[in-house]
C-alpha cells in the first residue's frame, strides 16, 4: 500500500479559473532584457550562476515488475515520445526512425519512418508531426510522409510552435532560433546557458497574450520569452535540478526538479512560484491531462507514475502505478486519456484510465 509523503506545503495559490491567486515568494534569477538587432540578440553566453544539469534518477537494475496496462517492445534509448491525435510516435536511439502506432492499436505493428537524425519530436494537429535534428526541420504528415528543411541549428535540443506556426528550437548553447510558418529564419535570441524545454501557451489561457518560457537545467532556471522582439523578461529559480515542464490549458508551467525531489508550478505575467510540493524517487517527466485536469509525473528511482489534480491550486495525488523500466518519457492521450510511457531500456506502456484505476493505487489505498 502505497503512504503518501508527507506534504511540505511551501507555498499555494488557487484555482487559477477567475485569477484567484495568493501570493508566494519568488526566487528571482535575473531580469534581463536582450536588445534585438537585425533579427539576433547577443550570442555570448551570459556570465551567471550554474549548476550541473540534473538527469533522471537511474531506476533499479532490470526489468520492471509489474507494469500495468498494455506493453510492446520498443528499442532501448529512445530519444523522445510524442502523441497527435490517435497517433503515437517514439524516435529511436539514433534518431533516424519514428515508430508510429495507433494510440488504441499499440500491439499492432508499427509503421517504420525514416528521417534524418533527429533529437525532438512533438505535434501540430490532425496526426502530424514536427521534427528537429542537426540542421534540419521536418514535418511528418499523418500518412509518414517526411518533408525536410535544411536549417542553420547544430544542436538542438528543444522544440516548440506558437498558435501562428512559428518554430522554437532551443540549442545545447543557450539559444532560442525563431522560424517562420514556412521555417524561414526569422529571430536567433540568446542569453540563456542551454535550453532544454520551452513552453507555449495555449489559446485561451489565463494570460494577457501567448506566453512562451524556457527552462534552462544549467541555472534550474524558467525564463519568459519575447519571440518577437527577442526580450528576455523574468527569470525565475527552480530549485536546484530542474529537468523538465509542461504548460496546461490555464497557462500554469509545471516543472519536475528531479534533483530536490519537488513539483513546482509557476503562473503569471511576470511569472509568479505558486506551489512546491514534494515528489520522492526523482520526479522527471510530466506531462498535462487537460481534459480531465490532471497531472502526470514520473519517478524514474522506483519506476512510477503519478497522476495529481491540480484544480485547488496545489497538487492532490490522485493515482500512482507502476511502469516500464527507467520512465523517462510520458505524453498523454488527451481524446482517451491514456499515457504512455517510454522506458529508456525498452518497451513503450499505455495506460487506460481503468487500467490505473484497478492496477495503480487511487490516493489514499
Amino acid at each position: 500500500m502505497h503512504v503518501p509523503s508527507p506534504q511540505r506545503r511551501l507555498s499555494l495559490f488557487s484555482a487559477v479559473r477567475g485569477h484567484r491567486m495568493v501570493a508566494a515568494g519568488l526566487a528571482v534569477v535575473a531580469v534581463a532584457a536582450v536588445a534585438s538587432g537585425c533579427g539576433s540578440s547577443d550570442s555570448a553566453n551570459p556570465d551567471v550562476p550554474t549548476v550541473t544539469p540534473a538527469t533522471a534518477a537511474p531506476a533499479p537494475p532490470g526489468s520492471a515488475v509489474s507494469p500495468v496496462g498494455t506493453v510492446v517492445p520498443t528499442p532501448a534509448d529512445g530519444r523522445d515520445l510524442a502523441v497527435d491525435d490517435d497517433v503515437v510516435v517514439v524516435l529511436d536511439a539514433a534518431g533516424t526512425t519514428v515508430r508510429s502506432y495507433g494510440s488504441s492499436t499499440l500491439a499492432a505493428p508499427p509503421r517504420l519512418i525514416t528521417t534524418p537524425p533527429l533529437t525532438r519530436i512533438i505535434g501540430t494537429g490532425g496526426g502530424t508531426f514536427l521534427g528537429a535534428g542537426p540542421n534540419v526541420i521536418v514535418r511528418i504528415a499523418r500518412d509518414g510522409v517526411v518533408t525536410s528543411s535544411q536549417v542553420s541549428v547544430d544542436d538542438p535540443t528543444a522544440l516548440a510552435r506558437t498558435d501562428s506556426g512559428q518554430v522554437l528550437v532551443g540549442t545545447g548553447n543557450g539559444h532560442v532560433m525563431v522560424f517562420d510558418s514556412a521555417l524561414e529564419p526569422v529571430r536567433d535570441i540568446g542569453g540563456f546557458v542551454r535550453v532544454d524545454d520551452i513552453t507555449v501557451s495555449p489559446p485561451g489561457a489565463d494570460l494577457p497574450g501567448e506566453q512562451v518560457v524556457v527552462l534552462d537545467r544549467a541555472q534550474s532556471s524558467v525564463t519568459q520569452l519575447n519571440v518577437s522582439d527577442g526580450d528576455l523578461g523574468l527569470s525565475l529559480r527552480a530549485g536546484n535540478g530542474a529537468t523538465n515542464s509542461v504548460v496546461d490549458r490555464y497557462g500554469r508551467i509545471l516543472v519536475t526538479n528531479t534533483r530536490d525531489d519537488e513539483f513546482i508550478g509557476f503562473f503569471g505575467s511576470p511569472l509568479v512560484m505558486r506551489f512546491r510540493y514534494p515528489v520522492a524517487n526523482g520526479p522527471f517527466a510530466v506531462d498535462y491531462d487537460d481534459t480531465r485536469n490532471l497531472a502526470w509525473v514520473s519517478t524514474t528511482a522506483n519506476n512510477e507514475v503519478v497522476a495529481y489534480d491540480l484544480s485547488g491550486g496545489e497538487p492532490v495525488e490522485k493515482y500512482r502505478f507502476p511502469t516500464v523500466a527507467q520512465p523517462d518519457n510520458i505524453a498523454v492521450d488527451e481524446a482517451t486519456g491514456r499515457l504512455l510511457v517510454l522506458s529508456a531500456r525498452g518497451g513503450l506502456e499505455a495506460v487506460a484510465p481503468g487500467d490505473a484505476a484497478e492496477g495503480g493505487t487511487p490516493a489514499g489505498g
